[in-house]
């Protein structure tokens, strides 16, 4: 071997040493960071991005999700402007916040697209069960108070005029424990990006959103499966910005006689939801996919074709534990047990 080829194949080596060692310095740990709020664990994942600016970011979002959470929660003694709604006299004019006015109006919308299977003026039901109370219920309530609350839970009593809003009904309370989560959810995004992140995911318990990518790879999202602990009915790989909401009813329950009483409730019977065990939504925000995986969880199967209509997809359990898919026109779905990244 001549000297002059000798040096070049070292020159060689030492460039493609060097591109490695690079590359590998450009893959960045995960940031990983939970708080609970909004009564579930909040994980923040942030990829491809330093530990101060993300752990900065995610302090950010969390404070901004918790505000969230205190302005819009019926429960505890904070007050806040929706307690102040419920307690107002019938016809009298109270003026909610721009925020709260904008969730409410997308809410009362999708109670309407939805027949009413979702609906925000559940609240004195929502208190009636108590399942989010801090002390859970044991067992149903008497038939005739679900009767006496179900007078009020219909979206028709909760009227506005441009400025201001009233309740038509003494049992007419909002309740926005089906849509907040969601909407906190996409603020925590808004802020992560207000602060440069670009590839995250945002998880309360299953209900998440996921931007940019996994260190240029698709984030993959598990479904948890409703009835085998640990396992998952399939995966979702995602990237981009999606969100994808679960609705089921293992995560709040109680057994009473054999037979299982979860928080999610059927505005027409005033029980708890039995068409489904399990009920996923994949929208382009989680506000949408939070109300409308209620309304599929309550509706069943049938609402799937009304999702893809609106440009979401669905995935519903029934109670049977049949698996059932819309069309999966946003991100294909990978039915079986794996592991994912994001949950």
């Amino acid at each position: 071997m001549t000297r002059p080829f000798f040096l070049l194949r070292l020159l060689l080596f030492a460039i493609a040493a060097a591109l490695v060692t690079a590359s590998c310095a450009q893959q960045v740990p995960d940031v990983r960071e939970s708080r609970f709020m909004m009564g579930t664990l909040v994980q923040f994942t942030i990829a491809d991005t330093d530990e101060d600016t993300a752990l900065a970011a995610i302090r950010a979002a969390a404070d901004e999700m918790q505000r969230i959470a205190d302005a819009f929660t019926i429960y505890g003694d904070k007050s806040n402007t929706v307690k102040a709604f419920n307690a107002s006299k019938p016809g009298n004019s109270v003026i909610l916040p721009q925020e709260v006015t904008d969730v409410l109006q997308t809410a009362l919308q999708i109670s309407k697209q939805s027949s009413g299977a979702f609906t925000p003026a559940i609240g004195s039901l929502s208190l009636l069960w108590g399942f989010s109370l801090p002390d859970p219920p044991e067992q149903a309530p008497e038939e005739i108070a679900i009767v006496q609350a179900l007078r009020g839970v219909d979206s028709s009593l909760i009227a506005f005029d441009g400025k201001a809003w009233k309740r038509l009904h003494a049992d007419t309370k909002l309740d926005f424990g089906g849509i907040a989560k969601g909407y906190a959810i996409d603020r925590g995004i808004d802020v992560l990006r207000e602060h440069g992140i670009k590839n995250a995911i945002v998880d309360a318990g299953g209900d998440l959103r996921a931007i940019g990518s996994h260190s240029g790879k698709p984030w993959r999202i598990g479904i948890r499966h409703p009835r085998e602990t640990g396992k998952t009915l399939g995966w979702l790989e995602v990237h981009g910005d999606i969100s994808i909401v679960t609705s089921g009813d293992y995560e709040r329950f109680f057994m009473y006689k054999g037979k299982r009483y979860h928080h999610i409730l059927d505005p027409q019977s005033g029980h708890p939801a039995r068409r489904s065990i399990s009920a996923t939504v994949i929208a382009k925000n989680a506000t949408l996919a939070d109300a409308w995986s209620t309304a599929l969880f309550v509706q069943g199967a049938k609402e799937l074709p009304m999702l893809n209509s609106k440009g979401m997809q669905g995935i519903v359990v029934d109670a049977d534990q049949k698996l059932h898919t819309g069309k999966m026109s946003l991100v294909p779905f990978h039915s079986g047990n794996n592991e994912g990244n994001g949950e």
